[in-house]
């Protein structure tokens, strides 16, 4: 595969990730509004931490780095809470929906 060809496939693998970055956030907001409903709490962390873990590692590489910090400081707020199977104290809710709630902006406007 010659250079711009390559160049072109990675543009295209971007703009396909970027346009499926709201369907992501969407995701990860209903685990939080799930996870903090009670229902299923350990679990549900455990799976919002592995969806932010995962926007984190991707997000870099497609051009939107600050979606990917953001996604990293949220999952390492819940580390804490998965090893110790706890819901998140009061200061690290309101971080995480801070977090959460800066995800979804960055991302309308990536």
């Amino acid at each position: 595969m010659r250079a711009e060809d390559f160049r072109r496939h990675l543009d295209a693998l971007g703009a396909d990730y970027r346009a499926c970055l709201p369907a992501k956030v969407a995701a990860i907001r209903s685990l939080w509004r799930h996870s903090m409903s009670g229902v299923g709490a350990p679990e549900g962390l455990t799976e919002l931490k592995r969806e932010l873990h995962t926007l984190a590692g991707s997000a870099r590489t497609f051009g939107v780095a600050d979606v990917g910090e953001l996604a990293r400081a949220a999952e390492s707020l819940l580390d804490a809470c998965c090893e110790r199977g706890t819901p998140p104290d009061a200061g690290s809710v309101t971080e995480l929906a801070r977090l959460i709630d800066a995800i979804q902006r960055s991302v309308a406007g990536a």
